[in-house]
């Protein structure tokens, strides 16, 4: 298992929608909607799930929400919130977290070879 840094910030947020990793976790996820009266609704997403979203085309997310976590769905309509925005909320999440992951690759190459150079 690697470690990856949480930053104290979460991969995707705006003024309706939050994406995190699950406490704890950073495999699983946790979707925060923002209601009109500022409380936070919030959804996990299981494991592997955001990266299928961020490969899904348009129009695909319904059909994956549909079979994880379908009052997200639900939550998405009640709240006026278009589903095509958190698509790219999720994408946007995914991607952060792939540029977390490679910082933390590279560090450790980093550190691998800055031991390699002293052994010398």
């Amino acid at each position: 298992m690697f470690n990856i840094p949480k930053e104290g910030k979460p991969l995707y947020q705006d003024e309706e929608i939050k994406v995190d990793y699950l406490l704890n976790s950073f495999e699983d996820h946790r979707v925060y909607l923002k209601e009109g009266r500022g409380e936070e609704l919030n959804y996990i997403i299981q494991r592997g799930i955001l990266k299928d979203i961020a490969r899904t085309p348009r129009g695909g997310l319904v059909s994956i929400l549909s079979r994880c976590n379908p009052q997200i769905l639900y939550a998405l309509k009640e709240m006026d919130i278009e589903v095509d925005g958190l698509h790219v909320a999720l994408c946007q999440a995914y991607a952060e977290q792939e540029e977390r992951i490679r910082a933390v690759d590279l560090k450790e190459v980093d550190k691998k070879l800055k031991l390699a150079e002293n052994e010398e």
